[in-house]
């Protein structure tokens, strides 16, 4: 009888030790939705930085104002110099890529990401009024980041062509008819023009600005 007993006993606790351990890997094998919400918040985050660095920034559009002609949405956002067509155009843009559920945080650093400065906080102040984006961390956050680039002035070169080639018009004193007997027969000294620290330079110092889009929930 008592072997019985035991025998049961025994048995029962490998029973129990087998459902333990199932039970653990069940569980285990199961995936957080916090990582789910993690990577959906990253792509978010990158897809929309993407496409403002992908879409031009149009005049004839009433949505957007645009004083960089030529130029991405991205670069009008990060190098605007009103803040209240920075922040109409982050909410007509951003606002309306990113869910209202989440909440989000725009920034630009000048400096190689050791500061930032924030142009845009549905958490803050610094958002449009009608904004009805979430404005408090629960969950998560994520960010991503893209470069924005600007010339801060305009490029340029001499008419005609400093080397006087016969295919720009040139001729041999820099002016005038094409010279076909010596078409590089002289050259002119001059720099091309410019204007500010990047005078005299061909193509002028470029602009750079890492801008940082921050999704939470």
């Amino acid at each position: 009888m008592r072997a019985f007993i035991f025998s049961l006993d025994a048995f029962v606790a490998f029973t129990l030790a087998l459902v333990a351990i199932y039970t653990l890997i069940f569980f285990s094998s199961i995936p957080s939705s916090y990582y789910y919400l993690l990577t959906q918040g990253h792509y978010l985050a990158k897809d929309t930085l993407s496409s403002l660095s992908a879409s031009s920034c149009s005049t004839q559009s009433s949505l957007y104002s645009c004083t960089m002609k030529y130029c991405s949405l991205l670069d009008n956002i990060a190098f605007a110099k009103n803040s209240n067509d920075q922040m109409n155009n982050i909410d007509a843009s951003v606002g309306e890529a990113i869910p209202e559920q989440f909440g989000y945080i725009m920034e630009y650093s000048t400096d190689n990401g050791e500061t930032w400065t924030a142009i845009y906080d549905t958490g803050g102040t610094a958002k449009v009024a009608s904004d009805a984006h979430a404005t408090k961390q629960r969950k998560l956050s994520v960010s991503s980041q893209i470069l924005a680039y600007k010339n801060p002035d305009s490029s340029a070169k001499n008419d005609p062509n400093p080397f006087t080639y016969r295919t720009c018009g040139a001729g041999a004193s820099g002016s005038g008819s094409a010279n076909v007997s010596s078409p590089c027969a002289g050259f002119q000294t001059s720099e091309p023009s410019g204007s500010g620290e990047n005078a005299g330079d061909l193509v002028p110092q470029a602009g750079f600005r890492l801008v940082r889009l921050t999704i939470f929930i």
